[in-house]
């Protein structure tokens, strides 16, 4: 019996300090793009940014060929679920690991990208009220900035995001998308 309890005695030892040495050997392993974890992120954020983007754009199309107010009860319920459905990846895609960030998003896009998604809530937001009063009218006079909008969503719905040669044409399409949505 005393044998069989220093047995467990030393194998209990024994994993409690393979256990310790295999933490440690994870918490210093090498940033890697090979991680599930980056694939996880990457993956995601990739989804949501597109999926974001992709009903940002069928919203203002849509809008842009409104003709009557069935053409707005349906363009209401797009709105009402771009309104509803905000992924909740991109307030953690920000806190993640930096290094995770920077290889996901180049940098110098990070902020104009998480900016930009925010906007386009508040200019579907605004969309709504005009959309609620049936103001046909003004839709017609916004009809313009309606096709400007998905024409520049249609450049930025890529993964340009991760390539630094694309960065000067993503900077751009998102200043230009920022200037009609603040108008």
């Amino acid at each position: 019996m005393r044998n069989l309890v220093y047995l467990i005695l030393i194998m209990s030892i024994f994993l409690i300090v393979i256990g310790c040495s295999a933490k440690d050997v994870s918490s210093e392993a090498e940033f890697t793009l090979d991680s599930a974890y980056y694939g996880y992120v990457f993956g995601t954020f990739n989804h949501d940014y597109s999926t974001r983007l992709f009903e940002f754009g069928q919203i203002v199309k849509k809008a842009s060929e409104i003709k009557n107010e069935r053409d707005l009860d349906y363009l209401k319920g797009r709105i009402d679920a771009f309104l509803m459905g905000r992924p909740g990846s991109f307030g953690e895609i920000v806190s993640i690991d930096k290094r995770y960030l920077d290889k996901i998003i180049i940098p110098e896009l990070q902020q104009p990208i998480f900016n930009l998604l925010n906007d386009l809530e508040f200019y579907i937001s605004s969309l709504y009220k005009i959309v609620e009063e049936k103001d046909l009218q003004k839709l017609s006079q916004l009809r313009e900035e309606f096709k400007e909008l998905y024409q520049l969503e249609r450049k930025i719905n890529d993964n340009g995001y991760q390539n630094s040669q694309d960065k000067e044409r993503f900077l751009a399409t998102i200043n230009k998308m920022e200037e009609i949505m603040k108008k």
